[in-house]
């Protein structure tokens, strides 16, 4: 080995000097960068969540500059990569929907990260009505059946009657009929 050291030096040393950059920019980056983000985006999310709870939805997509409130807009496409970043755009998506704004309501809910069996349903339910409303009836069936599949809950039911409604829309009574079979199986 010392052999092959003494050889082969300098390519050694600057693979080992790259291992210690990486090493180190990865644990700078998961263990000071990340949750700083994280902290910042909390903070700023917590200020218009409580606007979003009170239905201001114009202050929640443009923020209030004289109480210091960062829209969440703002928080979603800053923080993209954090929890609440991704919160920030769940609330922007809702936002925008109740605006009738699909669009920006989808570029948002795309943004989302839910991965639970009420919440995940819930948002590709709400792409679902975006892409209805923006005329790709296609899609929006598409994705009521997708959010009414993912778990058997409450809601299920109510995404899958959508869909139907939508594949007969389409005249794609096959669909219709396998959707509303399911509803009769599973929630009569």
């Amino acid at each position: 080995f010392v052999g092959y050291y003494n050889n082969n030096k300098k390519r050694i040393n600057i693979i080992a000097a790259v291992i210690v950059v990486v090493a180190g920019a990865i644990y700078y980056f998961q263990g000071v960068y990340m949750p700083s983000q994280e902290k910042a985006a909390s903070k700023k999310f917590a200020e218009v969540f409580y606007y979003f709870k009170k239905d201001s939805i114009d202050i929640v997509l443009n923020g209030n500059p004289a109480k210091n409130v960062v829209s969440a807009p703002s928080i979603a496409d800053k923080y993209s990569s954090t929890d609440k970043g991704k919160e920030a755009a769940h609330v922007a998506g809702i936002a925008y929907l109740q605006k009738k704004e699909y669009k920006k309501a989808l570029k948002y809910l795309d943004m989302t990260d839910a991965r639970d069996n009420i919440i995940a349903p819930s948002i590709i339910s709400m792409k679902a009505v975006c892409y209805s409303e923006l005329g790709d009836i296609e899609e929006a069936a598409s994705l009521f059946e997708k959010a009414g599949m993912i778990s058997e809950n409450d809601f299920s039911a109510t995404y899958l009657k959508k869909a139907g409604i939508h594949f007969e829309e389409l005249e794609n009574w096959k669909s219709a009929l396998r959707v509303y079979n399911v509803i009769g199986e599973l929630y009569s």
